[in-house]
């Protein structure tokens, strides 16, 4: 018997095979929770195809080999009528939804772009996808949760960068900044409602997105990604990067029961780089 036996969990943001987003939702289904997954199109990476990865239909055949259900749904976190069909599938297919967790982000150009070289499209970009898109799918996520009755869990997936300012970070530092805020205010709205709303702060994880800065902030200062990495694990008391799986873990707790007078928080999970 797992935690969540019964319940049904939606997680955007999973396409990637090194990403938080397939991570958490292998984490959830292991706990006995059956999914719906969801990305935009996306385009696969070089080494994905190699290893026969085809992003979401693969993760529905891994979480069904665990003996859970899952769908998987095509879907732009920021287009309004994308985010309520897919809902509507939720809805249709199991009737029922109890956690919603909003990992859908881009890291636009964070750790190479100052302030004053951002350009208006970046920003604009970086806050929909982060900022607007995570309010569209908790406003009509949480709408059908509040529907169903059964209480639940909404979880934020912000970053440190959400927790203080970075040099080149530009526009990344501000859509994550607001995450955690948006999280505090919902969790007030939902709080008598049965609905517990949280956040997580990820610190460097070893996935395409985080490989991704480490390769901006190289080109940077004239350095090579070894020599990035090298720094970021000894800027961290825990002298390593994190698995996503051990993100994951921290998810499936604030989705659980155990977790049940916990509201409007936002958990750093960083190996110690920011204690507070």
């Amino acid at each position: 018997m797992g935690e969540l036996d019964g319940r049904v969990a939606l997680v955007t943001g999973t396409a990637r095979y090194r990403g938080l987003g397939r991570a958490i939702a292998l984490e959830l289904a292991r706990e006995g929770a059956d999914l719906v997954v969801s990305a935009r199109k996306t385009t696969l990476l070089p080494e994905e195809e190699k290893m026969g990865w085809k992003g979401n239909p693969s993760l529905v055949e891994e979480i069904e080999r665990m003996g859970r259900k899952a769908i998987a749904v095509e879907c732009d976190v920021t287009n309004k009528d994308e985010v309520v069909a897919m809902i509507e599938e939720t809805k249709s297919t199991f009737g029922r939804l109890d956690m919603i967790v909003n990992n859908a982000g881009v890291a636009s150009d964070a750790g190479a772009t100052p302030i004053f070289d951002t350009s208006e499209e970046l920003w604009q970009n970086t806050m929909d996808i982060n900022v607007f898109g995570t309010f569209l799918v908790s406003k009509y996520g949480g709408r059908y949760m509040l529907e169903c009755g059964n209480g639940g869990s909404i979880i934020m997936i912000s970053s440190t960068a959400g927790r203080v300012g970075l040099p080149n970070y530009g526009a990344y530092c501000a859509s994550k900044f607001a995450v955690v805020g948006f999280t505090q205010q919902l969790a007030v709205e939902l709080a008598q409602k049965g609905i517990r709303v949280n956040c997580i702060a990820p610190g460097s994880h070893t996935t395409d997105m985080m490989d991704g800065t480490i390769g901006r902030t190289a080109k940077v200062y004239g350095k090579d990604d070894d020599f990035v990495v090298s720094s970021i694990k000894s800027s961290i008391p825990m002298g390593r990067q994190g698995d996503p799986t051990e993100l994951a873990n921290a998810v499936v707790f604030l989705c659980t029961d155990k977790a049940s007078y916990m509201t409007g928080q936002t958990i750093n999970v960083d190996g110690g780089a920011r204690m507070e």
